[in-house]
């Protein structure tokens, strides 16, 4: 799976804005400052999947995406109401492409954001809805393997950030095991609580009691049952919970389930053949009501007393386990995955290796998989190439530009990539610079009033003690602080790309002019 163009017109400020994607690239990264539309740019690729994914009209904006997956060449299209659709050049209609869709479309897409508000969420809540109505039929275990092929739109959750933890321990994999014993100091399982609650389908009508499961059936009831068999001494209680700080409470029955060892979870996990089929069945509990609580305590470097839970975890270490588990979940699927901002809560550390951990984790096919993401951390990117990387901008007239650096920050340094990628004119505060402004503008007069030399002086005795040494009586500076009068870095807004290397290029023809004018040589 492998994103090719892109052309958007009419979705929030994205209009007439085209973007080109390295086919040849794992990963595409977006970065750009606030209001340039990178989530915009990654909801509307989301609503062109889904909405023909459901087989109705397009998306309200006009759009051509083309993408290669599994050797065909796709073209999705729409304006008006109307698809265009295309496949290796040839127009098909929906109906044909529905048929093919095992041929053109991705097994999955992934969607994720770190912030607060959902407007990327509320995209796969049609998928979300299709797939709950499917699952809780009372149904055979092929049928309802089937029914979780056919999810082509996944959301990343907070809840499953556990639930793929547990997956993982009840399947473990060396590679994985060994990058969450490096990363943090997780050495296995000790062991979990799930607490089942009384589901919202339950409470409308005489239900089952809580060791029934209330009723539930389907993928949901056949693994809450499975858990159920290998729990320790399962607890009925009977709570008061408040999910609203507005209201009183409600009474709610609930059912404690408590695996004990990494025994017990061994067991439970016979029941299925993969760690995807774990999770599958533990979400698929999750999704129709029926869990109100999951803990997962572990095992860590010198600590085998389970004193430490996923909970407390760090938003950081819990953000990274989410993603990266679910990642490890879709390995050898067609796969494309839209991450808005998925590095906000990671450390420094984290964020130089996160792009390295996210490709290791991703696919054992990497052509099967194409990451798009979101960030705003010049450490993410410290290490990718310009062909990985597109920068948003935007010009006085709102209109939005995308693409690539003109420079690798490969190699760079960090400080350099805020300035040549991240359009930067100053990585130092606005006080500093504004110092050094001023100082530059002193040092360029020729004939200074005694009031000038005290307040150039006061400047340099300052600059000194912050480390900058600027004093410098070489005629070639002088000319070089005449030649740049009219910049001032203290106050400039961020530059774009176009900027940027313009700025580049009138910097190298300067210092060129004044070598030529000092007669040293090229």
């Amino acid at each position: 799976m492998r994103l090719g163009w892109l052309w958007i017109d009419g979705f929030r400020n994205l209009n007439n804005v085209t973007v080109e994607f390295d086919e040849s690239r794992l990963t595409t990264v977006l970065i750009g400052q606030n209001g340039t539309g990178k989530s915009n740019l990654i909801e509307a690729l989301t609503a062109i999947f889904r909405n023909i994914d459901l087989d109705e009209a397009p998306p309200p904006f006009s759009f051509v995406l083309k993408y290669q997956i599994r050797g065909f060449h796709v073209e999705l299209g729409g304006s008006v109401g109307e698809w265009r659709l295309e496949i290796d050049g040839k127009p098909v209609t929906r109906a044909q492409f529905q048929k093919r869709k095992t041929e053109a479309f991705p097994d999955v897409v992934f969607g994720y954001y770190s912030g607060g508000n959902n407007r990327l969420e509320h995209l796969f809540e049609r998928h979300q809805q299709r797939y709950y109505q499917k699952i809780i039929k009372d149904q055979s275990a092929s049928r309802q393997s089937l029914e979780i092929e056919d999810r082509r739109l996944f959301y990343c959750r907070p809840v499953h950030g556990v639930l793929a933890l547990l997956s993982c321990f009840a399947f473990p994999d060396k590679k994985v095991m060994g990058l969450l014993r490096e990363m943090l100091g997780i050495t296995g399982f000790h062991s979990a609580i799930i607490t089942l609650r009384e589901p919202w389908f339950a409470k409308s009508q005489k239900a089952d009691s809580a060791e029934q499961l209330w009723g539930a059936k389907g993928a949901p009831g056949n693994t809450a049952r499975k858990l159920l068999e290998n729990a320790f001494l399962p607890l009925q209680r009977d709570r008061r919970v408040l999910d609203d700080y507005r209201g009183k409470g409600s009474r709610e029955e609930q059912l404690w389930i408590f695996l004990r060892t990494a025994e017990d979870l061994k067991t439970f996990a016979a029941n299925f053949q993969n760690d995807l089929d774990v999770f599958e069945g533990l979400e698929s509990v999750d999704i129709s009501d029926l869990i109100r609580w999951v803990q997962v305590w572990v095992n860590r470097v010198d600590d085998v007393t389970g004193d430490v839970s996923f909970g407390e975890l760090s938003d950081g270490e819990r953000q990274l386990l989410a993603v990266l588990a679910l990642l490890r979940l879709s390995r050898n699927k067609h796969a494309l995955f839209l991450l808005d901002e998925p590095d906000t809560h990671l450390n420094p550390a984290w964020q130089l290796r996160y792009l390295d951990l996210i490709k290791s984790w991703a696919s054992a096919v990497p052509e099967r998989c194409q990451l798009l993401l979101s960030t705003h951390n010049p450490v993410t990117i410290a290490a990718l190439e310009k062909e990985e990387i597109r920068v948003m901008s935007s010009d006085d007239k709102g209109k939005i530009d995308v693409s690539a650096p003109y420079v690798d920050p490969r190699g760079m340094g960090f400080t350099a990539t805020l300035t040549e990628i991240f359009g930067l004119p100053s990585t130092l505060d606005a006080q500093t610079q504004e110092a050094i402004d001023v100082r530059n503008s002193l040092a360029r007069i020729d004939k200074r009033t005694e009031e000038q030399d005290r307040q150039l002086v006061e400047i340099n005795d300052k600059l000194s003690r912050l480390g900058f040494m600027f004093e410098d009586r070489e005629p070639l500076y002088q000319d070089f602080l005449h030649a740049m009068r009219d910049v001032r870095y203290a106050n400039r807004p961020p530059m774009s790309p176009d900027q940027v290397r313009q700025r580049k290029e009138i910097m190298k023809q300067l210092v060129q002019g004044l070598m030529q004018r000092k007669g040293s040589p090229n």
